[in-house]
């Protein structure tokens, strides 16, 4: 009985240290593996298991499968003979001591089983994959070895009768972009990346999402210099509007000209020249409404050009993007800010916000840490200034607000018919009651 005993307790270990390779190696990152593959011969072979899942856990499943059987065989006659024996002493019981024999000794091998030969080594596992993965791939590659007549056996077995079923035989292993954002949360919360760093990346995925249109300054917030004008009609633009570079038309903005470098024009001003437009002028990009912020990016590099016009499906002009605002779409409002002189967010003192209209909806989710704005889902706006539009479906005049979402939207000063600054503050606890 002894003996049986020792063969039971080793068989279990042994489902342990298959459970703990398996748990190990499906688990470690590949990223890590591949570093440490340059200097560890066990990395390099815990690697290519990674990498063959299939032929890898279809191996360590025979073996499992074959300890299972053997535990059994060699555990529950010899335990339950045992308690058997035992159990007939007792008068109120001998009558049953069989059933109750094998029930008890199923029970402890099971325990024992579930407790050592799975749970314990899968935690050890998932606390250092890596480290456990390296250690356990030569092993492991040989009894891998070792089955492959069954694992062969089984998979061909496993085919036909897969093609039984009227399922489509696929393999998805992309990873999709809804998983990358889960491992940056994820990450965040466990104090790995801060929330700047977390946001910028989320920044960086949605920026491929992001058409121009929502990134554009209108065409009536532009600041034109005029070909047909003075020069010092030109100069009084600089002054007031102070950007590094300006778009250029003659007479309207339906004669596009091209972009100027102010830095080009101050100076021939320094040097006693009098500054030509046309003469330094860079081409004009165009770029439809609808195209998105990474074929936007794209086209910028490959043309070198650092602004594009916006234009609808009927070649008209709608604003303006800026490399400034793309970089703004990544590294938040500070970048755009610094291109366009001017901040459009401004925090108060008492907490509230006072914004732009044309602040983005991404932008004012992200600040306000809200999944979704008023009638998102069923209405189509794409700044502060038309959600206002949405919400009250008119142009609201100054004063007039709403609450959503545990903050209070007022709209603050108006410029003709555009709203151009709204007061967003937080609601307190009995006024979003």
């Amino acid at each position: 009985m002894s003996l049986e005993l020792i063969i039971v307790l080793l068989l279990i270990l042994l489902n342990g240290f298959f459970a703990l390779s398996e748990m190990a190696v499906m688990t470690a990152r590949k990223t890590r593996l591949r570093q440490r593959a340059g200097d560890s011969r066990g990395a390099r072979i815990a690697l290519e298991l990674a990498e063959s899942p299939e032929r890898f856990l279809s191996s360590v499943q025979v073996w499992i499968t074959l300890i299972g059987i053997l535990t059994g065989y060699f555990g529950g006659e010899s335990i339950a003979t045992a308690l058997r024996d035992e159990l007939a002493k007792i008068p109120w019981i001998a009558q049953h001591a069989q059933p109750v024999s094998v029930g008890i000794s199923v029970g402890i091998i099971l325990f024992v089983s579930v407790v050592v030969g799975e749970l314990v080594p899968k935690r050890l596992a998932i606390v250092r994959p890596e480290k456990i993965a390296t250690a356990v791939a030569i092993p492991m590659r040989i009894l891998a070895t070792a089955a492959a007549p069954a694992v062969s056996l089984l998979s061909v077995t496993t085919e036909a009768l897969f093609k039984l079923f009227p399922v489509k035989h696929g393999k998805d292993s992309d990873v999709t972009e809804e998983e990358i954002k889960m491992l940056v949360a994820e990450s965040h919360e466990q104090g790995v990346i801060d929330i700047d760093e977390r946001n910028m990346v989320n920044r960086v995925l949605n920026l491929g999402d992001r058409t121009v249109d929502s990134l554009m300054t209108p065409r009536t917030r532009i600041a034109w210099l005029d070909a047909a004008a003075s020069l010092d009609e030109n100069l009084a633009v600089l002054r007031e509007s102070r950007h590094s570079r300006y778009p250029v038309y003659k007479g309207s903005d339906q004669e596009v000209l091209g972009v100027v470098e102010t830095k080009m024009m101050v100076a021939e001003l320094a040097s006693g020249k009098t500054p030509e437009l046309l003469r330094e002028l860079q081409p004009p990009l165009f770029v439809p409404e609808a195209a998105k912020a990474m074929q936007l990016l794209d086209q910028m590099r490959e043309s070198e050009a650092a602004l594009a016009f916006v234009v609808d499906e009927y070649g008209d002009i709608q604003g303006m993007v800026t490399m400034g605002d793309l970089m703004g779409a990544v590294f938040g409002r500070l970048a755009h800010a610094i291109e366009a002189n001017e901040q459009p967010i401004v925090q108060r003192s008492d907490g509230s916000w006072l914004i732009d209209g044309s602040l983005p909806v991404q932008d004012l989710r992200e600040l306000l840490g809200l999944d979704e704005l008023p009638h998102e889902s069923d209405q189509e706006y794409r700044t502060l200034a038309g959600m206002f539009m949405v919400q009250f479906g008119r142009i609201p005049a100054v004063g007039e607000h709403f609450a959503f979402g545990g903050f209070r939207f007022e709209v603050i000063d108006l410029d003709g018919a555009r709203i151009d600054k709204a007061l967003v503050a937080p609601l307190l606890p009995t006024a979003a009651g």
